[in-house]
């Protein structure tokens, strides 16, 4: 076999090599995006649900609140949970937005970290579930109102209702430091990584190390 016949056959190999891998990463790279893609359509879905919800029960609170206008205690429970839920409806919204960034062109490592911030939105609902702790009487007042037609304020102490809310309220700036604190930028801190741990999903806390690592790595 001469040299330049065996040059052609060396030179139809390396092409057929070359086009084998371009095809292989094709796929890998479908591979890779089509789960996050789907992932994503799934999460998108979740979100829509979401902001129905939270959007039926704003119009809700706020038709309540404007139904009860002679009743200060109705109106007040009513303000506080309707902004609880123009918080979780924000949320949501912001959500939507952030879906609706992630650009599967952009390299790997910044579509998942846009797709775990999505994944870590149970954290906002962990922290709306602690700051409304102060105010749980709230959700008690205009839950046994709708539901049941009692009006429980009006079997309460004075002197009980003047205490509760002078001791929740000074619990509202540690409070509000602690939720601060509870973040994935502060998982090195033990506390914040229990508590992560144990009142959020899998799914959550999978997210926000994830988060914390790509932090880490950045800086």
């Amino acid at each position: 076999m001469e040299a330049h016949e065996l040059s052609k056959i060396m030179e139809a190999y390396d092409n057929k090599l070359d086009k084998t891998l371009r095809l292989n990463k094709s796929s890998m790279d479908h591979l890779q995006l089509e789960k996050p893609q789907n992932k994503t359509k799934k999460i998108l879905v979740s979100r829509i649900s979401e902001v129905v919800v939270f959007s039926s029960l704003a119009i809700f609170l706020g038709w309540y609140v404007a139904n009860n206008l002679g009743q200060t205690h109705l109106v007040i429970s009513g303000i506080i949970l309707h902004v609880f839920t123009l918080i979780a409806l924000i949320g949501s919204i912001g959500q939507l937005v952030l879906l609706q960034q992630i650009d599967f062109s952009k390299p790997v490592i910044e579509i998942r970290k846009k797709i775990e911030l999505v994944n870590s939105h149970g954290l906002l609902f962990l922290k709306l579930i602690f700051l409304s702790a102060p105010v749980w009487w709230s959700y008690a007042i205009v839950g046994l109102d709708v539901f049941l037609g009692f009006d429980i304020y009006i079997h309460l102490e004075q002197d009980f209702v003047i205490r509760y809310l002078v001791i929740n309220f000074l619990l509202i700036i540690p409070l509000l430091w602690f939720l601060n604190k509870l973040s994935y930028k502060n998982l090195h801190i033990k506390w914040v990584r229990n508590t992560i741990k144990i009142f959020t999903d899998p799914k959550t806390k999978k997210a926000l190390e994830f988060l914390n690592d790509v932090e880490e790595f950045e800086n």
